[in-house]
């Protein structure tokens, strides 16, 4: 069991980069030491530069044996003490100013003080960078590795900054995204008549453009780190299709009309995967594998493309005859997502979804409540949503849902689909927790 110091909510560790069971099978094999620092929820690892092997290596103590062959132990050994302590009195420190709101951007740059005796420096010319500046530069660097629906969200943030300023007349800086700012934008955006999860959202990628300005050494400030971009929780009303409703959709015939024949189908590949509309709605005759005489759609899910993780989605029945009837055996062709969210409503429409759902939410700082018919409220996310809550409510256990929908944790989930209390209560009675 190693031992690990606690203080101010923080423990850190020391451990080698490679494995133990591989180093153990060549004991004089030199590996990084990798200083671990477990803070809250949260988790850090940072190389402090040293080497050791598993033969010099005291792995209860987490330090480099007591050898006299080892000249450089004391050393190595005092400053892993030095890193460790000073770690956890920065740490303190910080905690006490921002609370659970320090995260690994901070952390690191207290390392790189520490352990690289560098850390967030400011030049001249960074320093007299704009907010906005410093906002399309971030877009500029990160480029194509930013998902199309992700860039525009950031830029429609960047627009309704550039409108605040021409509001108030002033140039914001990163110094000046503080608790002030966060009341006096938040009045902006509901002014604007914005909604509450949208006002949220453009906040989230003020602190992305922050974090980057900190990370990058644009900025020292750390006054964004405050509880002034925490706006309170709103659960937005969402709708998602029962199996009866899918089948009435997939039944329907629309050869009439072929544009809502085509956003009807790729919706329906989507109800039967489980994937998120980047995924089901790019799926092509390349990713067909066949596993013990099983077809299957086998790809990389977009959104976890640097996790590399590979999805196989069974070709149901269903996805086949939608295959084999209109596209010769293949998917049906990608289509603009646009176009999925606007008529796949239609053919909502024509099935007569017309429940009529509550629907509550806070614009321009006022709670809205309103019903709307169903079929105006479903959307290209709806088909993944809708897999998630009929799986769960046939008893498929979450963590094989999760595998199919990408989820990463059952926190996210169980938020994420949509099914009564009573239903989940009849849900975890079905699976054998209670003598019934």
């Amino acid at each position: 069991m190693t031992a690990q110091i606690k203080r101010s909510k923080g423990s850190v560790r020391y451990a080698f980069k490679d494995s133990n069971i591989e180093l153990e099978k060549n004991k004089k094999k030199q590996s990084l030491i990798y200083l671990y620092f477990n803070y809250g929820d949260k988790r850090l690892k940072y190389s402090v530069g040293f080497k050791s092997c598993y033969a010099h290596w005291d792995f209860k103590k987490q330090r480099i044996k007591n050898i006299s062959s080892l000249i450089d132990k004391d050393e190595i050994n005092q400053k892993l003490n030095y890193f460790q302590d000073t770690l956890l009195e920065r740490y303190g420190k910080l905690y006490e100013d921002f609370g659970d709101s320090v995260d690994n951007v901070m952390v690191k740059n207290e390392l790189d003080i520490i352990v690289r005796k560098k850390g967030v420096v400011m030049d001249s010319k960074a320093s007299s960078l704009t907010l906005t500046e410093i906002c399309n530069k971030y877009l500029a660097d990160k480029g194509s590795s930013i998902a199309a629906v992700t860039s525009r969200a950031y830029s429609q943030a960047i627009t309704q900054l550039i409108g605040y300023e021409a509001k108030n007349k002033i140039t914001l800086t990163c110094e000046m995204i503080d608790l002030s700012f966060c009341n006096s934008f938040k009045e902006y955006l509901e002014d604007e008549d914005f909604r509450l999860r949208t006002i949220k959202k453009h906040f989230k990628t003020i602190k992305t453009f922050m974090n980057y300005a900190y990370s990058e050494g644009y900025t020292k400030s750390l006054k964004f780190k405050n509880n002034g971009f925490k706006l309170g929780n709103e659960v937005a009303t969402e709708i998602y299709l029962s199996e009866k409703e899918i089948k009435e959709m997939h039944n329907i015939d629309l050869s009439k009309d072929p544009v809502l024949e085509h956003v009807r189908d790729v919706f329906l590949i989507g109800c039967y995967t489980g994937q998120r509309i980047s995924d089901y709605n790019s799926l092509s005759k390349d990713d067909i594998v066949t596993v013990d005489n099983v077809q299957y759609f086998k790809f990389v899910q977009r959104k976890n493309r640097k996790q590399g993780k590979i999805v196989m989605c069974p070709i149901t029945n269903e996805i086949r005859d939608i295959m084999d009837k209109r596209y010769n055996g293949f998917p049906p062709p990608p289509i603009k997502d646009q176009y999925i969210n606007e008529h796949i409503k239609d053919v909502g429409f024509k099935l007569k979804f017309t429940e009529l759902i509550k629907r509550e939410y806070t614009k321009g700082g006022k709670l809205i409540t309103e019903m709307i018919p169903k079929y105006k409220m479903i959307m290209s996310h709806t088909a993944r949503r809708s897999f998630c809550t009929n799986m769960y409510l046939k008893e498929m256990p979450v963590y094989d849902i999760m595998l199919f929908s990408g989820h990463t944790t059952e926190k996210e989930f169980y938020k994420y689909i949509r099914v009564k209390d009573e239903e989940r209560a009849q849900h975890i009675v079905g699976m054998g927790f209670f003598n019934v």
